[in-house]
């Protein structure tokens, strides 16, 4: 009997020993943790977060002229019992985005047919496909009109450093960039110098300060294409950018602009270049910036003026038997700086 009770006592000693390995393992992780945050509060480093383009807490939402909206993702969305959607989305998207989840935004510029939901596609993997509503509407049905839509590359819910979204140039007024022809008149920019583009968060006004036509193919100017179409130029960079635009603009404006500036552009199809009957592949760009806090949608109409030695594409000069003065500038190219 007595050798029984020595022999539990003994298996019962030996089962303790886990578990006091485990507690001993469980406090050493717990030391080396605290001490890796302390440390990082110290030295000011954070957690990287998982999820990309998401900004603090504190982020301001649905404040007009913020730019500082989460760029928001799936986890975040919301059911109200009949439709889901993305959490503190401005009401006038809801039905939009119940309609179709590709919804991002909504452009408008007064006195043109221009008043249309900005869509952008992603599909079951995650991956936005460059040109899914070129053909397509905003129901996924075929049409040659397609359907206003942001660069695949330009952030979904938050302003990118150049925000680029592109239409068709049609004969019709369907779902199309048919007025944006009109920015080529210094009068019309005179009297409609501030255009609207919002998000699914912030509503927001963007004033143009330049209006070009630039070609797409590098051989027809002399092997260079200007990138217009970058999304995520750093402030340096976007110097050289607004050089090159400054070049090409078909008025001046007057409208300041600098290297911090968000940046909207809107791109379609131009034949301006085409000299008897021979096409050269370019862009109307309309460009604007986001309108400043606590700025005056006005602007100094004495300071438009005509640009008619505005640069054209190498191909252009030789056609038309002109000398190219913009032959020897500088070849920009976009960076994140």
């Amino acid at each position: 009997m007595a050798d029984n009770i020595a022999t539990k006592k003994k298996k019962k000693k030996k089962s303790k020993k886990p578990f006091v390995i485990l507690s001993v393992v469980f406090t050493a992780l717990f030391i080396v943790f605290g001490y890796m945050t302390a440390k990082n509060l110290m030295t000011g480093k954070t957690v990287e977060s998982p999820v990309p383009n998401v900004e603090p807490t504190t982020a301001k939402v649905n404040t007009a002229f913020s730019d500082e909206t989460p760029d928001l993702i799936g986890e975040l969305k919301v059911n109200d019992g009949n439709a889901v959607y993305l959490k503190d989305m401005l009401d006038f998207f809801k039905p939009l985005y119940a309609s179709n989840p590709d919804t991002i935004g909504w452009l408008k510029i007064p006195n043109t047919s221009i008043d249309t939901v900005v869509v952008q596609h992603k599909d079951d993997d995650g991956h936005i496909p460059r040109y899914q509503y070129l053909k397509n509407d905003f129901y996924g049905n075929f049409t040659r009109y397609g359907n206003i839509f942001l660069d695949y590359r330009c952030l979904q819910y938050q302003l990118s450093s150049n925000t680029i979204i592109y239409g068709h140039t049609t004969v019709g007024k369907e779902q199309a960039f048919y007025d944006l022809v009109k920015y080529e008149k210094p009068e019309f920019f005179k009297q409609n110098p501030v255009i609207e583009y919002d998000t699914l968060y912030n509503r927001y006004k963007w004033k143009v300060f330049g209006v070009f036509v630039t070609s797409v193919n590098a051989a027809d100017d002399n092997g260079y294409i200007f990138d217009y179409i970058s999304p995520s130029m750093g402030p340096m960079s976007k110097e050289g950018y607004l050089k090159q635009v400054d070049e090409r603009v078909l008025y001046k404006t007057g409208v300041e602009v600098n290297g911090h500036d968000k940046i909207l552009t809107l791109s379609t199809c131009s034949y301006n270049f085409t000299v008897r009957g021979t096409e050269i592949t370019s862009r109307l760009v309309v460009v604007a910036r986001l309108l400043r806090d606590g700025e005056s949608e006005d602007i100094d109409a004495s300071l438009v003026k005509d640009n008619p030695n505005y640069r054209r594409p190498q191909r252009w000069y030789d056609l038309t038997g002109q000398k190219n003065p913009y032959a020897n500038s500088e070849r920009w190219k976009a960076s994140k700086y």
